[in-house]
């Protein structure tokens, strides 16, 4: 090898151990992911007026220059990333939060339903007879929205007509329903402004008779009972549109394909879908019904009736227990389930004044007592009601006793296992508490 061979070689080697750079004229630009927005959204979208709602995002950005915008209804509000909500007055509101970074922008929306009053119950009060027609109220926080019921008639709106002798409520999505035995039988509201939006009387029916219970079929039929009959309802304009039986009707249940009416103090049986009747006066049975995962109840007093579904079982209580029901006018049934299904309570029968509630476990086929009432106070209306989303037993009690008596009313709220929760003072008006109706 030649002396100018070796220094090419070294020269080649010594090329290729060192590094090289190779620059350009211009840096390359890093790529920035979209944001990444984690919203856990509310379960619950409904509040009431004044009620606060914080909203705290979590927003991870590679982008420094993130920016934030709130909207309500299009409306913006705010470009901080945490967000408090507060509505003045009842409506839907679409709350949109916006975040932009890295050139792209990323959306979550919520609509949000404020209505009147929420995060509470309705009382249904029977009212003072011959005094003033039927009322609600509702209860937030242990305390009753109105003290008395001329409160009652200032602060709703004057459209709402109640009939006389309150008997139940109900809720279905948007609407909030009032049942009187005296004409206007039912009253739909708003359930946000609790305008009055329809009512029935008596000239949809041609003779209805006093009104007992309601139970629904879809979001726009429900069947509807009372003194002469049970029938078909259409919820949007409150029409009648079919009649189902003329007999004297009591408690109502629409379970699957069937619907379970008590008629004279018996059990009947209905198609759901064509209203036709599958079977008649089964069982004696004077106040119901009760659902228990996938049973249906009823009682007669003496004994429990087990419903599933065209199969009926008499389940005799033990220790001569009996179920409380009003012989000589109709009241909401005091018989519940517990929210998991494995007890039913009542208000045990003692004549005319009923002061011990009671659980029964309907896989053992016993009876525990469950409660009793305060010192000089009985079971009113209802009796019990059962809270579908917590569980918790409501109990209604009014003192005995005669006139002023009646001005005394308490709800005793209970858990399941029968430690009490807390008293609710209803008292100062003539109520007479009839059911409850929770959200």
């Amino acid at each position: 090898m030649t002396n100018k061979q070796k220094i090419k070689s070294w020269g080649l080697a010594a090329l290729l151990a060192t590094p090289v750079f190779i620059t350009s004229c211009s840096e390359e630009k890093e790529t920035l992911n979209a944001p990444v927005v984690n919203w856990n959204l509310p379960a619950d979208t409904v509040l009431a007026v004044n009620d606060l709602l914080d909203f705290a995002p979590e927003v991870v950005s590679e982008d420094p220059a993130t920016t934030y915008q709130w909207t309500i209804n299009g409306s913006a509000v705010s470009t901080e990333k945490d967000y408090q909500f507060q509505a003045t007055e009842s409506g839907s509101y679409v709350i949109s939060f916006v975040t932009t970074g890295a050139g792209q922008q990323v959306e979550k929306k919520i609509e949000i339903q404020v209505r009147k009053q929420y995060g509470g119950f309705y009382v249904i009060n029977e009212g003072w007879f011959g005094h003033h027609v039927a009322s609600f109220n509702y209860v937030k926080n242990t305390m009753p929205l109105f003290a008395d019921y001329d409160a009652f008639v200032a602060q709703i709106p004057t459209n709402v007509t109640p009939g006389a002798t309150g008997v139940c409520g109900a809720l279905r999505g948007k609407d909030f329903y009032l049942l009187t035995k005296g004409e206007p039988f039912l009253n739909k509201m708003d359930a946000a402004t609790w305008n009055q939006t329809a009512v029935l009387n008596g000239g949809n029916t041609g003779d209805f008779g006093e009104a007992s219970a309601i139970s629904f079929l879809s979001d726009d039929a429900a069947i509807l009972t009372g003194s002469k009959g049970a029938f078909k309802l259409d919820t949007r304009t409150l029409n009648i549109t079919d009649t189902i039986t003329t007999k004297r009707t009591t408690d109502v249940q629409v379970d699957g394909n069937y619907i379970y009416m008590i008629e004279n103090d018996s059990l009947s049986i209905y198609n759901a879908k064509n209203l036709a009747l599958v079977k008649k006066n089964i069982v004696e049975a004077n106040t119901g019904f009760a659902v228990a995962g996938n049973s249906v109840w009823a009682a007669n007093t003496t004994a429990l009736v087990k419903i599933e579904g065209e199969t009926v079982t008499s389940v005799d209580l033990p220790e001569s227990y009996t179920v409380a029901f009003d012989a000589y006018t109709y009241h909401p049934t005091s018989l519940k389930a517990s929210k998991d299904g494995s007890e039913l309570f009542f208000v045990k029968n003692d004549g005319w004044t009923n002061k011990v509630a009671v659980a029964y476990d309907i896989a053992d086929n016993t009876v525990r007592k469950f409660a009793d009432a305060p010192k000089d106070f009985s079971f009113y209306g209802a009796g019990i009601q059962v809270d579908p989303k917590t569980g918790n037993v409501y109990l209604i009690y009014t003192e005995d006793g005669w006139g002023t008596h009646y001005m005394n009313n308490r709800i005793v709220v209970m858990s399941p296992e029968g430690e009490v929760k807390e008293t609710i003072n209803y008292s100062g008006e003539y109520w007479f508490p009839s059911s409850l109706v929770f959200e």
